[in-house]
């Protein structure tokens, strides 16, 4: 089991950073909650935007549509970062596959850790490729999707005291239970960091250098083969300075420490510093805004009239799923939605 690996590990060492915690615990090979656990749904811990409505994934599809007629592409990549159990990609190609002329081609990739889920995905969609590191696809026109992919990747916290940077860790109690302290940040830590802000006393700054990696490759490749990416999840562009950990079970927050490898533990996205990126390379073609307004520009409260007219006995099950995904008191605003087109 998870807990049993993390203590031994404390056994032999003082302590485990945090993104070091969050690897093992999502992502051990045996037991990690991303490769064995399933999460999503009902009968899971959470519900994502395309288990909630059709309406999400078809609006998706639709400002893909607009891309491809925009560019005139003819073959082209689709790939969903953590498709989960296909919900998305399933409405996606559902609306494409009904507007694409039937030359066009598309090669369907997943980058998928789980076990049931790459079992299932295989069966659902049996021309799909499964991938574990992003990058290994056809260099070719790229769709990239990643809804709520970002928020379960490691995470570093640093903190400031005095003229000292510490990062957040986990260590044994004395009563032998898991316990967050802090340590001594590490140098390449303390040097992204004052790179991004001055930092106040206590003031808690986050980020996640394999966030940042996965989109840095992301970016690289559709720099060779043109492409677009659309980045949804939780998050801010402005840093909070404080903690946004938290864990999730059964659909409710629970204590990040309980329950090891058994929960969903997340974070709201800093997207300031995957926009830092972009402005960099001088990318101009990149949007930022909240997920109501992206999904309120691309259609969806015209697609949820359309459907409540066809399905006028489902009429408020819809406009309950539109305000879900729309309103500001639930995804409407604490989500956010990074597009880039290359």
């Amino acid at each position: 089991m998870i807990k049993d690996k993390l203590l031994k590990y404390l056994h032999e060492n003082h302590y485990i950073y945090l993104d070091e915690f969050i690897q093992l615990v999502h992502g051990d090979q045996d037991y990690g909650y991303y490769v064995s656990e399933k999460m999503i749904g009902k009968r899971g811990d959470f519900t994502t935007a395309p288990e909630i409505s059709q309406m999400f994934g078809e609006v998706i599809a639709i400002k893909i549509l607009h891309v491809i007629n925009k560019n005139n592409i003819k073959h082209f990549n689709l790939i969903e970062l953590g498709p989960g159990r296909g919900t998305l990609i399933d409405d996606i190609l559902r609306v494409l596959n009904k507007h694409l002329s039937p030359e066009t081609n598309i090669s369907l990739h997943f980058n998928e850790i789980n076990k049931n889920f790459i079992e299932n995905l295989k069966l659902q969609f049996p021309k799909c490729n499964i991938h574990s590191v992003i990058g290994d696809y056809p260099d070719q026109y790229s769709f990239f999707i990643a809804n709520e992919f970002v928020d379960a990747l490691p995470l570093r916290q640093l903190m400031k005291r005095g003229k000292t940077y510490y990062e957040t860790v986990v260590k044994k109690s004395l009563n032998g239970d898991l316990e967050f302290d802090i340590e001594i940040a590490r140098t390449e830590s303390e040097i992204y960091v004052k790179s991004r802000i001055d930092l106040k006393n206590n003031q808690i700054f986050e980020y996640s250098p394999q966030t940042i990696g996965a989109f840095n490759q992301i970016v690289n490749f559709l720099e060779k083969n043109k492409g677009y990416l659309l980045l949804i999840d939780y998050g801010y562009l402005k840093h909070p300075l404080k903690s946004t950990i938290q864990s999730i079970k059964n659909h409710k927050k629970t204590d990040v420490l309980n329950d090891i490898g058994k929960q969903d533990i997340t974070y709201h996205v800093n997207f300031d510093c995957l926009i830092s990126i972009l402005e960099n390379k001088k990318f101009l073609e990149y949007k930022f805004q909240t997920q109501s307004a992206f999904l309120k520009l691309n259609g969806i409260e015209e697609r949820a009239s359309q459907l409540c007219k066809q399905n006028p006995g489902k009429a408020e099950e819809i406009k309950t799923q539109l305000n879900r995904l729309i309103d500001n008191e639930h995804m409407g605003n604490l989500f956010k939605v990074l597009e880039v087109e290359i």
